[in-house]
């Protein structure tokens, strides 16, 4: 199982594999840089930064970055996690980048949840789904920064202790677990960065924005 994992993450970072990646798929995204577009532009993230309240003035002065805590706190009550969002507010000047590090948080939240309950019971669906998600997200980056080489991955901001980054790694090893001999079902996405344009229609950023718009 340790080595199907590593070969899976590797499979998601350099998208070379018999599973939907292939290296000329990758070759061509990379001599082709300038068309890894984003879901969305300067204009569309700032309005979506605004609906789900993400700004300084919205979090407490003192963030704990360091909390022993699996889930932090989240003062803002906005899903975001307190000193990671501060953190992506800090690290990012484009609006674009901190709505893609908010976005990352509701696949890496349901990570927490399946190493915090892993009593939850997952189908084998729901399992490839949530990994092909993680590691789409990876790829994103990964590709990414081959166009801005100091462009900083959000995902060791977000798992930014031992205990986070054993529950990742615990999370992604049960959902190989689920999905056990079907590793033949597992399909990753030719432009991983579509992951985010997904994951604005997330259940939980949804709910938030329209809770808040009731206010």
């Amino acid at each position: 199982m340790t080595q199907l994992y590593r070969f899976l993450l590797c499979l998601a970072l350099v998208s070379f594999s018999t599973y939907g990646f292939s290296q000329t798929a990758l070759d061509t995204q990379l001599n082709n840089q300038h068309h890894i577009d984003l879901p969305f532009n300067q204009y569309s993230a700032l309005k979506l930064l605004a609906k789900w309240q993400v700004s300084s003035t919205e979090l407490p002065a003192y963030t704990e970055i360091n909390s022993e805590l699996l889930f932090g706190s989240d003062y803002n009550n906005n899903n975001v996690r307190d000193d990671y969002e501060k953190a992506l507010l800090a690290a990012y000047k484009q609006p674009e980048y901190v709505v893609m590090g908010l976005l990352a948080t509701s696949i890496w939240q349901r990570l927490l949840q399946l190493y915090n309950s892993p009593e939850q019971k997952l189908s084998e669906k729901e399992a490839i789904e949530l990994l092909v998600n993680s590691m789409s997200i990876n790829h994103c980056y990964y590709l990414l920064q081959q166009v801005d080489q100091d462009l900083m991955s959000p995902i060791l901001i977000y798992f930014n202790t031992q205990q986070r980054l054993t529950a990742k790694k615990e999370a992604e090893h049960q959902l190989l677990s689920i999905i056990g001999n079907q590793q033949n079902k597992i399909t990753f996405p030719n432009q991983p960065c579509t992951i985010f344009a997904n994951l604005i229609h997330s259940e939980p950023l949804q709910n938030y924005i329209k809770m808040n718009n009731k206010s």
